[in-house]
């Protein structure tokens, strides 16, 4: 947290996965990590416009024990700086006499301060900005005997006042390089320090501060070198005694650690340990340790060796469009990831992307060596094998152009340190919409051939063309109208009964045709509530609890069946209509707009209807078939899976939504007699409630699906798809919900919120910083449920160590639950929670 309206900064990933180019620089100037000296007048003279006529301060020779220092003060006249735009300047000489590592500080309690080093004849060697403590400059270099010039100037110009400055030029002590001795079998060479800002500067980027070491290797052998720190980013750096690259990490030990491991010859070898010092990723004082180990080559062959043996994705996906990230994963060792205990999990990571699966425990039947798991049959081998903690993972990108997925595993022991990670990357193209072939398509009376291609880009390019007079120009409504019809040949017509929600369906014998006027939620949610008002008069209860019929729950179960009835009946119908269109297609026959539509509407009613209620009349049909009924275990483990359909908490307002849209005059009654339904038969509940979840996001997978098109701003598309319908009147019932606060392992606080059900949310800014006041109220960013702002969280810290948490609610009531201190010590990694509190969202209908 920042300041008392606002919380600092986002989530940083645990995985980050920098550019390839930073690690091209450290390999490429790792050679100067021991020889290297910048040599005076080798650069190219940068000066800007005008060289100025200043006068330059003689520092005098710097000594090996004395340093130099100057006092000064910019105005806002006075010498131009030549680099910087109105900026004013001083300018110093000073003189080495013996090579060594320089630092030149420049320092301004009222300025933000910038260095410029310049060679004798004034051409430019380095700058820098904020390389010290707070705005001050630093620069730190390898330097020759020589003569060399500084410019002392400001970031801010003269439009920010006078300021007085200090700039000091002195040699840096202890940057040499610590020999750790000679490197045998069973006997690792180890070292430790403390990176701080006046540790001195790293020879290859030198605003992070670095140490140097060497070591000896007697014999050839597989060297592993760690760096690891709990608060810094190391960064390792590997040359031979002269100085030629031999390797270079960021990463590569887990979490932020790094580590080189790499067979070696006999010899003489140098490491420099650093850290990635940028942002906020690490205080400005991290302790380190480094540990040079000889691996015993028989041994490590009989450990376990868990990597990832193949990942599968599209070549080309549309932005926004979800897509399937196949792999498999395999133990390639010697041993069982079992012998150290532990876990291991999968994850997919792209831009703005991350997904993963759950941990997967080592035991007897899990990853033992030899193993092959595979998430589907894209990426399964002639030994792999499915297992239900491997799935499919998920992504969508949002933008067009080139871009690439990383597929990985990561292992941890039974103390839950990294012992294993291996990943896999794919490249692909995201286009900006869909790109499809020549098809030809029907709107109104006259034929249309439609196309789109996508460039080097991936932006993708419409063209529609009438086939009888081609060079004629076409109404853009037409166009968008025969653009969509090509778009549901293309995209949803070929493979419909592949996909997931429709595979698993089968065609009976029972036929019964379906009217829809498009496939919007509103249209869907009129066929569900039509059905469900039918439902409620079917059990009476709707003339009162006497007339209702004696055995509620069996009336419920006949319920479900014939609605399963019904909408086999009508799949079986859409399915045979799909099927001739499909034949048709494959004559070359072209495609209605009307019966696009028809399409896609009836898709729509068959995923988001048809499929769920099925579901569901099968398991009413296993409880009455069990022994036990509701209560066999085998039927319960059919209820649980199918409640994840049913998990939306949009459930009961799409119902009253559904109840008022169809005139409905009393919609309260009748949502007291669903609450009596839902008692004497839980599962009714669910079974509605899935149908009510599926249509939640209907009509934004329509609006991303004509975005795919370029037809989402078309009127007379948009039309058809949301049709005027009478605002409903909705009132929402407050939320119950508890805060949730995690330390994480760099002494920030997570917070978010756990509503009723276990759902988390989590604000954009919810990092509570160590270092934060005591005894001042900081909050989150805006917390939304349901797509509206219930309020901010509150945290202070207390001069006792603990943390006391609160809610402010969007209309600016403060809530303070009865449990609401976090203490001292709490551990770190681990979710705690409030007492329940209740939150009014604001911006409800009435």
């Amino acid at each position: 947290m920042l300041n008392e309206s606002t919380m600092n900064g986002g989530f940083v990933p645990s995985h980050r996965f920098r550019p390839l180019a930073i690690m091209a620089v450290i390999v490429a100037l790792a050679a100067v990590l021991i020889l290297a000296v910048m040599v005076p007048g080798d650069s190219e003279s940068l000066l800007a416009q005008n060289s100025p006529d200043c006068p330059v301060t003689d520092l005098g020779a710097l000594g090996a024990e004395d340093g130099l220092q100057a006092n000064g003060r910019w105005t806002t006249d006075g010498c131009d700086s030549r680099f910087r735009i109105n900026s004013n300047a001083h300018n110093y000489r000073f003189e080495i006499s013996e090579p060594g590592r320089i630092r030149i500080n420049l320092t301004s309690a009222d300025a933000d301060s910038y260095l410029y080093l310049m060679a004798e004849d004034g051409s430019r060697i380095t700058d820098n900005d904020d390389g010290g403590a707070a705005l001050d400059a630093r620069i730190e270099r390898t330097l020759e005997p020589g003569i060399y010039l500084v410019e002392a100037t400001t970031v801010g110009g003269r439009s920010r006042g006078a300021a007085n400055f200090t700039i000091s030029v002195s040699y840096v002590e202890g940057c040499e390089i610590t020999d750790l001795g000679a490197l045998l079998l069973g006997v690792d060479l180890t070292a430790s320090g403390v990176w701080t800002i006046d540790t001195c500067g790293s020879r290859i980027a030198e605003a992070h501060p670095a140490y140097s070491y060497s070591f000896a290797l007697p014999e050839a052998g597989t060297v592993r070198i760690d760096l690891v720190s709990e608060d810094g980013d190391p960064v390792l750096s590997l040359a031979s005694a002269a100085g030629n690259v031999i390797g270079a990490n960021d990463d590569g030990g887990g979490h932020r650690n790094s580590r080189i491991e790499q067979y070696m010859q006999a010899g003489v070898y140098l490491i420099e340990a650093t850290t990635y010092w940028v942002r906020d990723i690490q205080p400005r004082s991290a302790e380190f340790d480094l540990t040079i180990h000889l691996v015993d080559e028989e041994e490590k062959q009989g450990n376990f060796l868990i990597k990832i043996e193949a990942a599968q994705a599209p070549d080309k996906v549309v932005a926004g469009e979800p897509f399937t990230v196949d792999y498999r994963v395999g133990n390639l060792g010697g041993g069982d990831l079992a012998e150290v205990g532990g876990n291991a999990w999968v994850y997919v990571v792209g831009p703005r992307v991350f997904e993963r699966t759950g941990e997967i425990a080592a035991s007897e039947d899990r990853w033992q060596a030899g193993v092959s798991y595979h998430s589907g049959e894209e990426a399964a081998s002639a030994v792999s094998a499915s297992i239900d903690e491997l799935a499919p993972l998920e992504a969508a990108f949002r933008s067009p152009g080139a871009s690439w997925i990383f597929v990985a595993v990561v292992v941890h022991d039974e103390n839950d340190d990294q012992v294993g990670w291996h990943g896999i990357w794919h490249d692909l193209m995201v286009l900006s919409g869909y790109t499809f072939d020549p098809v030809q398509t029907r709107v109104a009376r006259s034929v249309y051939e439609v196309s789109a291609e996508a460039d080097e880009e991936g932006l993708v390019t419409n063209a529609v063309a009438s086939v009888s007079n081609p060079d004629a120009d076409v109404d853009p409504d037409i166009q968008a109208k025969a653009i969509y019809a090509a778009g549901v040949r293309t995209q949803l017509l070929e493979g419909l009964f592949d996909r997931p929600a429709l595979s698993d369906l089968t065609v009976g014998f029972a036929r019964q045709m379906l009217t829809l006027e498009n496939p919007s939620s509103s249209t869907l949610l009129d066929v569900f509530t039509s059905r469900y008002t039918s439902d409620i008069a079917a059990t009476g209860l709707n003339e009162g609890l006497a007339s209702a019929e004696a055995d509620l729950r069996a009336t419920l179960e006949d319920r479900l069946l014939d609605a399963a009835d019904t909408a086999s009946a009508h799949y079986s119908s859409i399915a045979a209509s799909w099927t001739a269109h499909q034949v048709w297609a494959g004559t070359g026959r072209a495609l209605s707009f009307t019966e696009a539509l028809n399409i896609q509407s009836q898709l729509a009613y068959a995923e988001r209807i048809a499929s769920p209620t099925i579901a569901a009349g099968e398991i009413v049909q296993a409880a009455r078939a069990a022994e036990l009924g509701w209560e066999d275990p085998e039927v319960q483990a059919m209820v649980d899976d199918f409640a994840s359909q049913a998990s939306c908490r949009s459930a009961e307002t799409s119902l009253r939504t559904g109840l008022e849209a169809a005139g409905i005059e009393d919609v309260d009654a009748l949502m007291d007699i669903d609450a009596e339904m839902r008692e004497a038969l839980p599962f009714f509940g669910l079974a509605n409630d899935s149908v009510l979840c599926a249509l939640e996001d209907l009509d934004s997978d329509n609006s991303r699906f004509l975005g795919n098109l370029s037809i989402v701003g078309n009127e007379a598309i948009q039309e058809i798809f949301t049709p005027d319908t009478p605002e409903p009147q909705v009132v929402l019932s407050p939320h119950k919900l508890r805060i949730i606060a995690m330390l994480g392992d760099d002494g920030r606080i997570e917070l978010g919120v756990e509503v009723s059900g276990g759902d988390q949310v989590l604000p954009d800014l919810r990092h509570l910083h160590a270092d934060s006041p005591v005894g001042v109220w900081l909050i989150s960013s805006d917390v939304e449920v349901d797509g509206g702002a219930i309020g901010k969280i509150r945290a202070r810290r207390l001069d006792d160590g603990r943390v006391e948490l609160g809610f402010l609610s969007a209309d600016g009531e403060t809530v303070t639950p009865n449990i609401r201190f976090l203490a001292s010590d709490i551990s770190a990694g681990v979710w705690l929670r409030s007492s329940e509190i209740e939150v009014q969202q604001v911006g409800q209908l009435e």
